[in-house]
């Protein structure tokens, strides 16, 4: 299975979790106001959020990868045929 997030698909996701971290963890005003400047400096466009969404596409596909191949030595039928990097 081979996932990629777009830019603006990683964007969306940063905007979820960075406005429920504001919203409902009971952090302080400085660490809120840390929280948007960090979403502010990863805006649409720009080189970190570039970054940010090739790393979490890396991390994503790293975690398909490591659960299928978990999966098929589960099942005992198959032998990996993939060489570790």
């Amino acid at each position: 299975m081979h996932l990629r997030m777009e830019e603006d698909e990683a964007r969306s996701l940063l905007a979820v979790v960075t406005s429920y971290v504001v919203d409902n963890s009971g952090v302080s005003q400085d660490a809120k106001g840390r929280v948007r400047q960090w979403r502010t400096d990863h805006a649409e466009g720009t080189v970190k959020m570039a970054a940010l969404a090739d790393g979490m596409n890396e991390v994503i596909g790293a975690y398909i990868e490591a659960k299928t191949d978990r999966q098929v030595r589960r099942r005992g039928r198959y032998e990996r045929t993939r060489s570790k990097k």
